[in-house]
């Protein structure tokens, strides 16, 4: 189909944009209007964002994302997306996903991250003008025929009381963890360092649990991390780090202080920004069993481990095109339509 072919050229010359090492002016502006909007999107977490998106845009990518498809003409349907705002570019993936499936996408960004997507969205035209009027920014969403909504559990309550009547997709708080089996290596353990601290954890793909053996020994993991915590010079983030740390003093918790992050003995898989939780297990099958029954607050499971759903070190961070959020195939529920 020519329309699909015009599309996937867009999205390569998008991908080789993005991939350049020099930024255009144009782009530097945004991104520095970015930062100063949203003081967590730092320079270089937008640009990680970005050089992500540019590494996933490649041909054989795309290619293999959409080879599974059937994309026979259908009617063309009004998409609203509402986005949320955790980490730079996070709603991109629904909105690449509306427009190779030919429908019309109404969005919403989060005001944490008004700008960089419509600039995104306007070089997709730039390379491609059948993208014109497929995507339309609005304040609010409404009149629609479909909704893809992103968000914390709260506004998604909410969203879905408003479009309980309407096809769905609504994706609410979901954190990601790491089984550790103690045998890690170096370079494996700075792999997970990345996963851990890359956009100050507030990805759903960031890693705020790890589960270790009996016995499990700290120390190298420590040490990777006060490294990797360096760099952090963010006031809000060492704000956080303290309050943390003061508060886990207070209540006797059981905890390690790994440069400027706290590791919390907790069952719990959500964890305050500057922290992570650990949990011992004696078992890693029983482990991975008890994990697959909590799978819907889970995002991803970083490991060694030979399991279709288990993630490498260092890649948590780095979705392919086909790896959905919340396991929810977006372009098969936009075809079905």
């Amino acid at each position: 189909m020519r329309h699909l072919d015009k599309k996937i050229k867009a999205f390569m010359k998008l991908g080789k944009y993005l991939r350049r090492d020099k930024i255009d002016p144009q782009l530097n502006e945004l991104i520095l209007k970015t930062e100063k909007n949203n003081i967590w999107f730092t320079f270089e977490y937008i640009i990680k964002a970005l050089r992500t998106w540019g590494d996933t845009l490649k041909t054989e990518n795309i290619y293999r994302w959409i080879s599974k498809y059937n994309f026979d003409s259908q009617k063309v349907k009004k998409i609203g997306i509402i986005m949320a705002g955790n980490i730079p570019m996070v709603g991109f993936h629904d909105l690449i996903c509306v427009l190779i499936t030919n429908h019309t996408a109404f969005v919403k960004t989060s005001s944490s991250d008004p700008y960089l997507i419509p600039f995104i969205y306007n070089k997709l035209i730039e390379f491609e003008n059948d993208f014109v009027e497929r995507a339309i920014f609005k304040n609010t969403i409404e009149s629609v025929n479909a909704v893809i909504a992103s968000g914390n559990n709260v506004t998604i309550k909410h969203i879905n009381e408003k479009f309980n009547l309407y096809p769905s997709i609504l994706r609410g708080n979901r954190s990601s963890i790491a089984i550790l089996n103690g045998e890690e290596s170096l370079k494996e353990l700075k792999l997970l360092s990345n996963d851990i601290f890359a956009y100050f954890g507030f990805g759903c793909r960031s890693i705020t649990k790890i589960y270790v053996p009996k016995n499990y020994n700290f120390k190298p993991i420590i040490r990777v991390l006060k490294k990797k915590s360096e760099s952090i010079t963010l006031n809000d983030y060492l704000n956080n780090f303290k309050k943390v740390t003061a508060i886990n003093k207070m209540i006797k918790s059981k905890f390690y202080v790994a440069g400027k992050l706290v590791i919390i003995q907790d069952k719990s898989i959500n964890a305050e920004i500057s922290s992570i939780n650990y949990e011992y297990y004696d078992n890693e099958e029983s482990l991975i069993n008890e994990i697959n029954l909590n799978l819907d607050m889970i995002q991803c499971v970083v490991g060694n481990n030979s399991q279709k759903n288990f993630i490498k070190f260092g890649d948590a961070q780095k979705p392919s095109l086909w790896n959905y959020a919340d396991n929810i195939d977006t372009i098969k529920f936009l075809l079905s339509l």
